[in-house]
């Protein structure tokens, strides 16, 4: 039986986990609009992702998240792993193992449940940094067939003050162990008004992959910060030689907006050539394009500008709370 005795538990699915080849790493935690999120559990759909863990942590908002079928969860993170299956077929696990032998890795030993002690307990000291040349232009020469993937998605970010960063440092801790290549953080960038055509920045771990940013159509940051642990992760991954990018999709900041996480999905698969299919996303971001609009009209019908064609009352609510419409996309903010 599972119970909360510590700041910090993590849970595993499986005893091991297949041999992951530099997987690269792609975090989505919930942030503004659920940009990043949207996009993560996208992906972890579409692609089929295998469940690895779930993290709990008493650093979290004292909260459970309902369901699709009216049941409760407590709020967690979770990782997922997608293992190269271009070549599947029915001797594959012991090809596999075979291939690993042979090249002297053994496979990935995971303890069932990790309980990380008091934040008092100091972290280990961090390897080294390593310098890197690595640019986006090296790391996106295949299909997503010739990469493994972890995937990070989460329910809440810590709200404990200092908390982000010892969480940060145990899912480094984890990772690390499978030699990944480099970290992919996905959030949002507010602006606090609606644009037409919203547009994916970027900043990154070295110049080598903010020169290739030009030619992903990715705007560069060239100032101010990112808070959270969308940027701590890809912050604290840099002082242990892990490079990395965070694309932040453009956002009102009013709406869940997956018209943002489908632009930040389009980039992506340029950028590692995840080819999914993308239908139920177009869906979804047509769905925030037409309650931009109606919440365009509504606030223009306050100032006085619009004087018909104004969502009723009953309209109203249900373009501020869209997690009450048949139509959902199945979050709450």
């Amino acid at each position: 039986m599972f119970s909360m005795s510590k700041p910090i538990e993590i849970v595993f699915s499986e005893k091991k986990t297949p041999p992951l080849h530099s997987p690269h790493l792609i975090c989505g935690f919930p942030g503004t609009g659920l940009v990043g999120k949207l996009a993560v559990d996208y992906l972890i759909k579409e692609l089929g992702a295998i469940h690895m863990a779930d993290l709990f942590s008493s650093y979290f908002s004292p909260q459970v998240v309902i369901q699709a079928d009216g049941t409760t969860n407590i709020v967690k993170n979770s990782l997922y792993y997608v293992k190269n299956t271009s070549n599947s077929s029915k001797n594959k696990s012991s090809k596999i193992k075979k291939e690993i032998k042979e090249i002297g890795k053994p496979e990935v030993q995971l303890d069932k449940t990790i309980n990380v002690d008091s934040p008092n307990t100091p972290p280990p000291p961090p390897p080294p940094h390593q310098q890197s040349t690595t640019s986006l232009s090296s790391i996106s020469s295949g299909p997503l067939s010739s990469k493994d993937l972890i995937l990070l998605t989460g329910d809440s970010q810590p709200v404990v003050p200092g908390s982000e960063y010892i969480l940060s440092e145990q899912i480094l801790d984890l990772i690390t162990k499978f030699k990944i290549s480099n970290i992919y953080s996905l959030a949002s960038y507010v602006t606090g008004t609606f644009v037409n055509n919203p547009k994916i920045y970027g900043t990154a771990t070295n110049q080598e992959m903010v020169k290739s940013f030009r030619s992903f159509n990715i705007s560069t940051l060239d100032n101010g910060n990112i808070t959270g642990m969308n940027g701590l992760i890809l912050g604290l991954g840099k002082l242990r030689g892990i490079e990395g990018i965070c694309l932040l999709g453009e956002t009102s900041g009013y709406v869940i907006d997956a018209k943002a996480s489908k632009n930040l999905l389009e980039i992506l698969n340029n950028v590692l050539g995840i080819n999914i299919n993308m239908d139920e996303m177009n869906k979804r971001s047509k769905d925030t394009e037409i309650l931009i609009k109606n919440l365009e009209q509504q606030m223009l019908a306050k100032s006085g500008q619009i004087p018909q064609g104004v969502p009723t009352d009953e309209q109203e609510e249900e373009l501020m709370f869209p997690q009450n419409r048949k139509s959902n996309m199945g979050y709450i903010s």
